[in-house]
């Protein structure tokens, strides 16, 4: 590997976890005021961040991620048996990344980093709005599945809806404010520089 892949592969690793970790220490933060443990599951904002992240540099994007889902849990639940949330982890991980590769192989829709620079519409959003879906979809059934295999509790319809809705919430959520935070620098960029 040469020096700039190495340096690019390092300049996304740490934006990636150090984006990732603030995320997810927020979204803890303000889920663990709620007397309902389940409450957070309705907004996950860290399903945004594994998606834009995944979209946006797919591969480079996925040994940050690992690393930042188990040091937040880690910091957030420091004295509990981590097992079965990491197996979470690494399933929810993998389910964006199928999604994407799906989408982009059957090719429905296409995605330019540039695009969301853009105009917010459909056109310029759809492959991330599919992966969206789909990873939130895949995500919900498959790491129930696997929590309630390491847990030995059965799969609750309810549940597996929740986290759905959830993923979808918390990743449009993540997305709006990233958005909202390039369309301001951007301005920012463009009135200094006048």
């Amino acid at each position: 590997m040469n020096s700039f892949k190495l340096q690019n592969f390092l300049a996304i690793s740490i934006t990636v976890y150090f984006i990732t970790i603030f995320v997810f220490s927020f979204w803890s933060g303000l889920t663990q005021q709620s007397p309902q443990a389940w409450i957070g599951s309705l907004a996950y904002l860290p399903h945004g961040c594994k998606v834009m992240f995944i979209c946006f540099f797919r591969y480079k994007a996925v040994p940050a991620l690992f690393l930042a889902e188990f040091t937040g849990q880690l910091l957030e639940w420091p004295n509990t048996d981590m097992t079965y949330m990491y197996a979470g982890s690494i399933t929810s991980i993998l389910c964006v990344l199928l999604a994407a590769e799906l989408i982009k192989w059957t090719q429905i829709a296409s995605f330019k980093p540039s695009d969301i620079f853009l105009e917010v519409n459909f056109n310029n959003y759809k492959y991330i709005v599919f992966v969206i879906i789909l990873s939130a979809l895949f995500n919900s059934i498959f790491t129930n599945l696997v929590l309630s295999q390491l847990n030995q509790i059965p799969i609750n319809v309810a549940v597996i809806a929740r986290f759905y809705a959830g993923d979808i919430i918390g990743s449009l959520l993540f997305i709006l404010f990233a958005v909202i935070a390039f369309k301001l620098q951007t301005k920012l960029m463009l009135t200094q520089k006048n």
